[in-house]
């Protein structure tokens, strides 16, 4: 997001290439904030006790909550040092160890799968390039 600030967003008619991460980035921010406002209404109104039990709603684990966003800051800031798909695969394992998946063995081939599909994807099919950080440097030593 916010890389997308240096390009032009461009029209409806003719979207720029910022065009589609600042309105997505845009709508999450609203629905997040509509969210915001509909919870903290409700336990205004009954009370955060009567709210919380008669919610059908698991109630948030803050610990989770912290870890995800930790592990999307540190994305954030180390994709373009370590490499965008290294990067990836290690979030995306990060991010199935806290919702549980039952062992590491899953963790680790769901973060390659995701990793590899997406490298397919974007990097081999579609073109697009994305930083290559630590790997561009183990490149060029093996050269």
């Amino acid at each position: 997001m916010v890389y997308s600030f240096k390009y032009k967003i461009g029209s409806l008619n003719a979207p720029g290439v910022s065009f589609f991460p600042t309105v997505s980035a845009a709508g999450l921010a609203g629905l997040s904030l509509f969210l915001f406002w509909k919870d903290t209404r409700s336990v205004k109104k009954e009370g955060p006790s009567q709210a919380i039990h008669e919610s059908s709603q698991v109630p948030i684990q803050g610990g989770k909550l912290c870890a995800l966003i930790a592990v999307m800051v540190l994305f954030a800031l180390l994709h373009s040092v370590l490499g965008f798909w290294l990067c990836v695969f290690a979030a995306m394992v990060a991010f199935q160890r806290i919702a549980g998946v039952s062992t590491w063995r899953w963790s680790l081939l769901g973060g390659g799968a995701t990793m590899a599909i997406g490298y397919l994807v974007f990097e081999y099919w579609m073109g697009a390039h994305f930083p290559e950080g630590v790997l561009e440097i183990v490149r060029s030593w093996l050269n």
